[in-house]
């Protein structure tokens, strides 16, 4: 597809699936709000994909779907998505097999995996400007009045013939992504967890170099906090992840020590470790996704 491509979130070499870093992780969240006006409930939002995605709703008579969304932002293709793709899909997962709403974690790899096998997302340049391959510019201002008046509910034949089904591939079975996203979710789960130990292990070596025993503290601390929000669910024999990183992050801010020697023997050491067998105890996943991606 030769259209114009926009990055927002992403960096040139990002994949939708498996993002780099917990911290950067959380970041976009903020910078997402920031981009599209969206609220957190307007949207779901996963730690092991690169961006959240909109959550699509019943358009009420007369209104447009995302009418809040900064019309600037109204080139991105996740906005645009058709039912297939945007609305949630209910699964027959329940105790007694009745149907439930598919999780977060399964929507967001779902939506990954259309975006990516599309084209619609490329890892080096990018999202596609939809709204450029209509002829509407999101930069000129008059072009992001004729969107704000048709998210109001004006009538635009234009805005109202975007469809991005013929984008998106299907293969010969149009279930191809959510059957994928089923099967993706735990080892997709496994290499995030992966991912995020080893990042949090280089934030642990670089507090290290840090010029005071309180500035070595209090990034151990935050260490310790992005631990306990995207490590928490990492299964342990004994005591729970959760509690685990809860502790880590007590001793930091206020546990007892005589020196920076005595810390870094203590909760450092113990957090450089916790870290360091759960990078290696899921690493192989990472290969074995890109390996299965790729193909």
């Amino acid at each position: 597809m030769d259209n114009k491509r926009r990055q927002l979130l992403t960096k040139p070499g990002d994949t939708l699936l498996l993002a780099r870093s917990a911290f950067e992780n959380s970041m976009r969240i903020a910078q997402w709000q920031e981009a599209t006006g969206q609220s957190p409930s307007s949207f779901t939002f996963n730690a092991n994909c690169s961006v959240p995605v909109p959550i699509y709703t019943e358009v009420p008579a007369g209104g447009r779907r995302f009418s809040e969304v900064n019309p600037e932002a109204m080139w991105h293709p996740l906005f645009w998505l058709p039912a297939r793709v945007g609305n949630a899909y209910n699964l027959p997962t329940g105790p007694n097999k009745e149907l439930v709403q598919e999780s977060d974690a399964v929507r967001s790899i779902r939506v990954a995996l259309e975006m990516s096998a599309s084209g619609l997302y490329h890892p080096e340049s990018g999202w596609v400007d939809i709204l450029e391959t209509v002829g509407i510019d999101v930069d000129n201002p008059a072009d992001v009045d004729r969107i704000s008046e048709w998210q109001a509910g004006g009538v635009d034949d234009l805005l109202d013939s975007i469809d991005l089904g013929p984008y998106l591939y299907v293969d010969d079975d149009p279930l191809w992504a959510i059957k994928s996203a089923l099967a993706l979710e735990a080892p997709v789960t496994e290499a995030g967890w992966a991912m995020t130990a080893d990042y949090l292990m280089e934030a642990i070596w670089d507090a290290a170099e840090e010029d005071t025993f309180d500035e070595v503290r209090r990034e151990i601390a935050i260490v310790a906090s992005l631990a306990g929000q995207f490590l928490g669910e990492v299964p342990t024999e004994g005591q729970s992840s959760i509690e685990f990183w809860a502790e880590i992050e007590q001793e930091a801010r206020i546990g007892n020590y005589a020196s920076l020697q005595d810390f870094a023997n203590g909760p450092m050491d113990a957090a450089n470790e916790w870290l360091a067998s759960t990078r290696d105890a899921f690493w192989g996943t990472i290969d074995e996704l890109h390996t299965g991606l790729a193909a």
